[in-house]
């Protein structure tokens, strides 16, 4: 399998898995100029793409699905609840297959296993995509690492695992305090200092082989400090760690 997260952060999300047969996105926040630009920089034909898979409806994981899918006919996966609070008609000659969180998805030789996350939207939910063998788990926009979380990606070779925010930076930065306490709930985002005890406890499960850290804030975080931190955690370098940006795509992951 291949992975490449193609843009995470507030301003566009989307990552692109591929089997030995079959292309899926995970999520599609940016415009279709931009999203074929970042795959062209790193030699994917969008043509290849079969569907997309949302993880739930918020503007910078959906912004450029309907279009991108009416461009090159793919179909969109979605939960009942989550097509049922998007606007439906910006859907229009779009192929949309609904499931229920906790469905196993099929999408020709890929399994796409889904599960609900802590988030504020209408019907969230985290991934693991297998194939041939190997699998890829994605958890980003995640509140809390509530341990069913630890359940569902025990397995997974690769892992997407949100790192949203430095507390000290949210709590003395120019964020309202509203939004503060939106971002430090149950149902918001996770910070550094989580993330890392997250990765902790899976870090010797004995799959794992790549950490990629994705939707850090460009306000309230710092890649340089997230490297360190996740660095100080990685025994022995065991595991290859990532940091998604916001701008440019990652490299090609080959699992």
């Amino acid at each position: 399998m291949i992975f490449c997260n193609l843009g995470s952060g507030s301003k566009g999300n989307s990552s692109l898995i591929k089997s030995s047969t079959t292309a899926i996105l995970i999520d599609q926040g940016f415009s279709i100029k931009q999203l074929v630009y970042r795959m062209n920089l790193r030699g994917i034909d969008p043509r290849e793409v079969e569907a997309i898979v949302l993880t739930h409806e918020h503007t910078d994981h959906v912004s450029g699905v309907a279009p991108f899918a009416r461009r090159y006919r793919v179909s969109v996966y979605m939960t009942r609840k989550t097509f049922e609070t998007i606007n439906q008609k910006k859907f229009y000659n779009v192929e949309v297959i609904t499931f229920q969180s906790g469905d196993t998805i099929k999408i020709g030789d890929i399994l796409v296993k889904t599960f609900h996350i802590p988030h504020d939207a209408a019907d969230p939910i985290g991934l693991v995509v297998s194939s041939n063998g190997k699998s890829i788990g994605v958890l980003t926009d995640i509140g809390s690492p509530i341990e069913s979380l630890l359940y569902h990606i025990r397995d997974v070779n690769l892992l997407l695992l949100e790192s949203n925010h430095d507390v000290f930076m949210l709590l003395n930065g120019p964020y309202p305090l509203n939004v503060i306490r939106r971002i430090k709930s149950r149902v918001g985002h996770l910070s550094n200092d989580q993330a890392v005890s997250f990765f902790s406890r899976i870090r010797d499960s004995g799959n794992l082989e790549y950490l990629v850290l994705g939707h850090l804030s460009e306000t309230n975080n710092d890649p340089s400090l997230v490297r360190e931190l996740f660095e100080g955690a990685n025994h022995n370098d065991k595991i290859k760690i990532e940091i998604a940006s916001q701008d440019l795509p990652t490299a090609l992951i080959e699992l």
